[in-house]
This record gives C-alpha cells, structure tokens and sequence, in this order.
C-alpha cells in the first residue's frame, strides 16, 4: 500500500533529516543540549512543532543524529557517488576528495558530540565510538583503492593517526573545517611519502 498523493515521489527522508538536523546545529552549538527545546528547533528548521517530531521523535533522536548509521552510511554514500568518477582516474584525489569531506562531516557533527558529553560519559563514549567510525570507514574505503601503493597494515596506521586527528576536532571547537582536511592530508602525505621512500631504502 502507499501513501501521499499520486505521482509524488518518496520522500528522501534521510535527506531529510539531515537538513533539519544542519538547521539546527548551530542553536544545538548555542545553546546545548539541555537548553535546546524542540519548540525552539523547530523555529530554526522552519518546521511546525508537529512536524519536527514526525522526523524526531525526542530531543536525543534530534541532537545525537549526526551520530547514527543512517547519518553516517548515507553521507559516505553520498561522498563516493559525487567523486566516483576519480575512482579509475585519479585514485589518489578520490582519496583527497573524501578526507576532506570527512573533516566537513566531523564539522557538522560537532554538536552532537558536545551534546553527548552533556548527556553523560557513557553516552559520549558510544557516540563517539559511532560517529568516528563513519568518518575511518569512508577513508579507509577511499585509500583502499589505492592498494597496493599502501596494504593493510599501512591503512590501519593511517586510519588510527586520523582518529587522534578526530578525536582533537571534536573536542576543539575553534578548529576550522580546513584546518581539519589539512591535519588529516598531512597524515595521508606523510605515509604517502613513507610508502613511496620504502623502494630506495632497501635497495
């Protein structure tokens, strides 16, 4: 059975979502997750209040929502339908291209983190644990393609340098979104310069 009026499309809810949430961040960074209201989301999403909580039905689902898989899958989805066509081309600037739209990523989510820090150490650390994940996963994704210029062992190393790097934006507000794709291109640079050093060295 479906619903709404013929001829109109399904929703994008995901989509969605994630316009309404990218609405409300920046009173989420304001004010935080105790002094948000939902009335007061749903003025900055220019939604009823009815809504807003058709799309979120707690304040939690609302704030934390950066952090969940459908956030986090969809977005990498996303990032790798718009480069895809640098996968058999420029394999490293795909790479590039989805670094840099982690450090975006991390940007936009930044509130969710903090507001899990104000909901309690248990949240935060699941949280966290969540989002970050999302973020390796779509570069750990990217720089696979580049094997066998970097194996396995190589992408772990990098993967857990650019969690440090992560860890550091989430929790210093006043690091930028360029500063952020600089420090995780300057992890990349660096092993990318190691890999490629290796040959001379053991000649």
């Amino acid at each position: 059975m479906s619903f709404g009026k013929p001829g109109r499309p399904p929703e994008d809810r995901t989509l969605r979502r994630r316009q309404i949430y990218l609405a409300v961040a920046p009173l989420i960074e304001q004010v935080g997750y105790r002094g948000l209201s939902m009335k007061a989301a749903a003025r900055a999403a220019h939604l009823s209040i009815g809504g807003l909580y058709h799309y979120f039905p707690t304040k939690r689902d609302l704030v934390l929502y950066p952090l969940t898989t459908d956030f986090g899958s969809r977005y990498c989805a996303d990032l790798s339908a718009r480069y895809a066509p640098l996968l058999h081309t420029d394999p490293e600037q795909y790479a590039r291209m989805k670094i840099r739209g982690t450090a975006r990523v991390v940007v936009a989510a930044r509130p969710a983190f903090q507001a899990a820090v104000e909901m309690g150490l248990d949240e935060y650390r699941s949280s966290v644990e969540t989002g970050l994940a999302h973020g390796l996963r779509a570069f750990e994704d990217a720089v696979g393609h580049l094997r066998p210029t970097f194996d396995a062992a190589t992408i772990r190393a990098m993967s857990r340098s650019m969690r440090r790097v992560l860890m550091a934006a989430v929790l210093d507000r006043t690091t930028a979104e360029a500063e952020i794709a600089a420090d995780l291109e300057m992890v990349f640079d660096s092993h990318l310069e190691r890999v490629s050093a290796a040959p001379a060295i053991s000649r």
